[in-house]
């Protein structure tokens, strides 16, 4: 799997309502004409890894990035208790709209993963791997990256990439 050259923007909101505190990402895409398959969302223990760069892509990663595919990673972050939200934007997700996924906080699910496919891309996906969520609340912003999932002879690069996520 190699790295594109594309930014990707992330940010993390935390909320505390009087019972529970959450965590909300909101995602936008910031591109001026890639789409985004159905996005998944987890938050997960800290051993949990959706991708690694540099390492190959696992067969449940190489569906979602050949085809926009979530189920196995779905099953995989099943598999370790994983808080998960699955295609927040009900299909596709534009140039220029955002959606939302909210998560409980809790003591076992420390680690946040975003993944969906790049569309027009034939293994290219955007993904953030398991980031340690910070213990304070706020506003946190990251800068993520594309990938190719290293399926297809190719390296999907193809400049600038834009993806916020907000996490609240």
């Amino acid at each position: 799997m190699k790295k594109m050259f594309m930014a990707v923007f992330a940010a993390l909101f935390f909320t505390a309502p009087v019972m529970a505190q959450n965590i909300t990402a909101e995602i936008t895409n910031l591109t001026n004409g890639i789409y985004y398959t159905p996005l998944l969302l987890a938050t997960h223990p800290a051993s949990t890894h959706l991708f690694q760069s540099g390492i190959a892509a696992s067969v449940n990663l190489q569906a979602m990035a050949e085809g926009g595919n979530i189920a196995g990673l779905i099953t995989d972050l099943q598999g370790v208790s994983a808080n998960i939200v699955d295609n927040p934007a009900a299909g596709l997700l534009a140039p220029g709209m955002s959606t939302t996924g909210t998560f409980p906080k809790d003591g076992e699910n420390t680690h946040l993963s975003i993944v969906a496919m790049l569309l027009p891309t034939n293994d290219g996906f955007v993904g953030l791997d398991a980031l340690e969520i910070p213990k304070a609340k706020g506003i946190y912003t990251y800068f993520l990256n594309a990938y190719d999932a290293g399926t297809e002879a190719n390296d999907e690069v193809i400049g600038k990439l834009w993806f916020h996520a907000q996490i609240y």
